[in-house]
């Protein structure tokens, strides 16, 4: 599953717990435990694809900033 990246992504592109928590309309508290490997599997699908989603989105951004320097 790609949550392990979500940290290393949400760095590289400077955005806050805040931020996700707002884009997917998950909590804080539980994007901070995914991050931190506390929950290494979303059981509720709709969480799990939302978040998988962002996660994705967030990917192809960063590739697409990446190759335009």
């Amino acid at each position: 599953m790609t949550l392990t990246k979500l940290r290393k992504l949400r760095k590289i592109n400077e955005i806050t717990l805040d931020e996700v928590a707002l884009d997917t309309g998950l909590s804080i508290g539980y994007i901070n435990r995914i991050e931190r490997g506390y929950i290494t599997e979303i059981k509720n699908e709709v969480k799990r694809k939302r978040l998988e989603s962002y996660i994705s989105d967030l990917e192809r951004k960063t590739k697409l900033e990446l190759s335009l320097t």
